[in-house]
């Protein structure tokens, strides 16, 4: 009896051992036996750390990511904005033997640059090197116009003020704008809007300090300045930022299945249009005005006013798009530019050219602010909305790099030159331009509503 009792007790610990049931007795090698009771309890998984929530859409810290924002905006878009009180510098008194279209390529660059490098920063921000990004981005800014103020070749001028302040653009612009994005759900067209209303208040008051200052202290420390200035915004910028997403360490630089979205390549060619056409009135419209006999002090203040109505068009259009859909407001402020763009060939004295202006600025500020908030729409997670914001600034800087060389190019062709091959100052012909300037825009449009369409239809609903 006691033989079966032990062949059976081998039978049913061989039974429990295949069947994964627990024995009240394990025998070592040794011979040694543990009980249940001695065993070591197993490792207690680790639990996943929480993510950080949805976006709080409002409160203390997510309105200081819009001040923070609109600083950071304001030193980069405004810089771009400001490039027409530049343009009509260089060509009459520091640059006067370049050409209006090679005068253009730096304020080109420049803006060119502050794109281009959003493919890479905005991945940046994603892996969680914003901070990095945006210390070596406030250096090269403040850097490249210190420069700028001891350069007296347009080779100089070129490196400093194109390349040095354009590279500096781009590693502040994208991942500022796409911090905002991420604090915010039904408000973020409007934070957006708010923060991107930077670039107007920049182009009213750099412009303003370059001239007043020019009178009484000459350029070179007119421009150190607007660096002075620019430092301290920046610093002030840098201290209210705090990325609230946890870093996407891995993932590529280029999401190649956003390429293929419908909705998302075309608003990208879109944008590229709109980017190629957008700076053309604000690089000439100074020249503009004194070509049509506008008094010397009010022509300065015509860029001014452009940028305070954009100032206008970046807030309004935002906050209607929150109720409407960030589509449903850029489409029509595409449409609205070209229009005024076609306007402006009919502008011949100094009333119907500030109204002109004003309505160009307004409508096109609309059209410059919401492609971020878009953007954050059709991506399908917020941790890609860095990444694919550069991706979209990256290709609409290919269009800010040429859109105004050409424009220069097609001016030049048109105007009349003196026995030096300079051009004849106050006979310039613009129609070329802006005819030019208006069909990009109609062409952005068109683009922009295929967008709407792929991503809602034809129905009338918010897109």
């Amino acid at each position: 009896m006691t033989e079966n009792r032990r062949q059976n007790g081998v039978l049913d610990d061989e039974k429990d051992t295949k069947t994964g049931t627990s024995t009240p007795l394990d025998s070592h090698k040794d011979g040694s036996s543990t009980t249940s009771t001695d065993r070591q309890p197993s490792e207690p998984v680790a639990e996943k750390p929480a993510g950080p929530g949805p976006p709080p859409d409002g409160g203390t810290k997510a309105w200081l990511q819009v001040v923070g924002g609109f600083l950071l905006v304001l030193n980069t878009w405004g810089l771009v904005n400001s490039y027409g009180i530049f343009q009509t510098y260089y060509s009459t008194e520091l640059l006067p033997s370049s050409t209006p279209s090679a005068i253009s390529w730096i304020g080109s660059i420049q803006a060119f640059l502050l794109l281009f490098a959003g493919i890479l920063c905005g991945r940046g921000l994603d892996a969680g090197y914003f901070f990095p990004i945006a210390f070596v981005g406030g250096f090269l800014e403040v850097f490249g116009m210190m420069m700028t103020s001891i350069s007296t070749k347009y080779w100089q001028v070129f490196l400093a003020q194109g390349l040095c302040v354009g590279l500096g653009c781009g590693c502040l612009f994208t991942p500022s704008i796409a911090i905002i994005g991420t604090y915010f759900t039904t408000k973020r067209s409007l934070a957006t809007g708010i923060a991107a209303s930077g670039s107007s208040v920049g182009g009213v008051i750099y412009p303003i300090i370059i001239r007043q200052m020019i009178k009484s202290i000459g350029f070179p420390w007119a421009v150190r300045t607007m660096a002075f200035v620019m430092f301290v915004t920046v610093v002030i910028a840098l201290s209210l930022l705090r990325p609230r997403l946890p870093p996407r360490k891995s993932g590529p630089l280029i999401i190649w299945a956003a390429i293929k979205e419908p909705a998302y390549s075309s608003f990208v060619f879109g944008l590229l249009l709109a980017f190629l056409a957008f700076f053309i009135p604000f690089f000439y419209a100074q020249t503009y005005a004194l070509n049509i006999g506008v008094d010397q002090n009010l022509a300065f203040y015509v860029l001014s006013i452009m940028n305070a109505a954009g100032m206008i068009g970046r807030l309004l259009p935002n906050a209607l798009a929150d109720k409407a859909g960030t589509l449903n407001v850029i489409v029509p402020c595409a449409f609205l530019s070209a229009v005024t763009a076609f306007a402006w060939i009919a502008a011949k004295n100094t009333a119907g050219l500030i109204v002109i202006s004003i309505l160009y600025s307004f409508f096109s500020g609309g059209l410059m602010a919401l492609p971020p908030a878009v953007i954050v729409s059709l991506s399908p997670s917020m941790n890609e909305v860095g990444t694919r914001i550069g991706m979209a600034f990256f290709v609409g800087s290919l269009g800010v790099l040429i859109g105004s060389p050409i424009a220069g190019a097609i001016l030049d062709a048109q105007s009349p030159r003196d026995s030096s091959s300079h051009l004849v100052v106050g006979q310039e012909v613009f129609w070329g331009v802006l005819l030019f300037t208006g069909i990009i825009l109609v062409t952005s449009g068109l683009l922009m509503t295929w967008t709407r369409v792929a991503k809602a239809g034809f129905k009338l609903a918010k897109a």
